[in-house]
């Protein structure tokens, strides 16, 4: 469950614009970061005469909208939500949620004050742990004070107090990885930046920062293009190795399997990426290099989606030697791990059984002389 804290205040002194401030220091940290608004009064964000507003005037009492990088509900509720529901929307794997409001809540509270819009209540503010003024107040006197401008000291303080200190750095050095991935490929471009992006995320989800000396990672890739070769470099997953499945489905999208504890997580990159990519470099007239600058910046959220899933992995396909080999009755030919094929009471590999991709020649020539 991420970490909470609230942030507090009277209306209208700056609790919206703190976390604007807060946000973009505590995602430069590395932290993933949700935000909860409570409102006092009635909102709408349904558009009269919009196809989800169409929907609630006919009845349906939640509505859901989706788009390739977004997701939206409208719920009508017969009380006000609680608190605990609503942190339950939000994904386990966030580090922290903002949020602004839920005064009464007993959650820890980050309390904005000005004098000029009245003294808070004590017994509503419950357990402070900082204020942010710009003046001298008797609230909350063992609460440490912050100027509004002080956003590093306040995050410093949520990091001590909640999130057990700064975020480790990153083990990943992905200049030096796009680098190898490009002298691997060939070159450097846009599908090869998704994938070393796609590895490092799979890879930190399952909490494996270093998959080349584990060997605990088996990933399954979507693709036979350059996203294919970027998730080999990173991992250093391979066909050879049994630790590299290719599945024919024409996305740019990877499976990574931990298979000492049976997690796995499917990442897919978005289609919206390409448009995230121009408004990232808005003056770069050529589409690739826009690419090229925005996939290496442009946060995780934006470049791809993630699914915690299931893959059942067979004996026959783990890594390792063979567990079974036989001898095709037709050609005579070896197939091993379970990949021959049971027809008419023999035993035959997939090719003699009907479905290979090649034709021998000699034996078309055969055939054309007999007709």
């Amino acid at each position: 469950m991420p970490a909470v804290i609230c942030v507090v205040g009277q209306k209208n002194v700056g609790k919206t614009a703190l976390i604007e401030r807060l946000l973009p220091e505590l995602v430069a940290r590395g932290r993933r970061v949700a935000t909860i608004k409570h409102d006092a009064h009635d909102f709408e964000i349904d558009i009269p005469g919009k196809d989800t507003w169409r929907h609630r005037q006919a009845g349906s009492r939640t509505t859901i909208i989706a788009s390739s990088s977004k997701v939206a509900m409208v719920r009508l509720m017969e009380r006000e939500a609680e608190l605990e529901e609503l942190l339950r929307l939000v994904e386990p794997s966030y580090d922290l949620v903002l949020i602004e409001g839920f005064r009464r809540s007993p959650l820890p509270k980050i309390l904005i004050h000005r004098p000029e819009a009245g003294k808070e209540s004590p017994a509503i503010l419950g357990d402070v742990w900082a204020v942010v003024t710009e003046e001298e107040t008797d609230i909350a006197r063992s609460a440490p004070r912050f100027r509004p401008d002080d956003v590093a000291g306040l995050v410093d303080l949520i990091e001590q107090r909640l999130l057990g200190g700064p975020a480790q750095a990153s083990a990943w050095n992905l200049p030096a990885l796009l680098a190898e991935a490009g002298r691997q490929h060939g070159h450097l471009c846009p599908g090869q930046v998704l994938g070393v992006r796609m590895a490092i995320l799979g890879c930190e989800r399952l909490g494996i920062p270093d998959p080349k000396s584990s060997k605990r990672v088996v990933v399954f890739v979507e693709t036979d293009r350059c996203g294919a070769d970027a998730v080999q470099t990173v991992t250093g997953c391979t066909l050879g190795k049994r630790t590299l499945k290719f599945m024919d489905y024409g996305k740019l999208a990877a499976t990574f399997l931990d298979t000492k504890t049976g997690r796995a997580v499917r990442i897919c990159a978005r289609e919206s990426a390409r448009e995230a990519a121009q408004r990232f470099a808005p003056e770069e007239p050529d589409p690739h290099r826009a690419q090229l600058r925005a996939y290496k910046a442009l946060p995780d959220d934006e470049l791809f989606t993630v699914q915690e899933v299931r893959v059942e992995l067979s004996e026959t396909d783990l890594p390792g030697r063979p567990r079974r080999r036989v001898t095709c009755e037709r050609c005579g030919e070896a197939v091993s791990d379970a990949r021959e094929v049971s027809a008419g009471g023999r035993t035959l590999c997939r090719a003699c059984a009907g479905g290979s991709y090649y034709a021998p020649i000699q034996e078309r020539v055969r055939k054309e002389a007999r007709s």
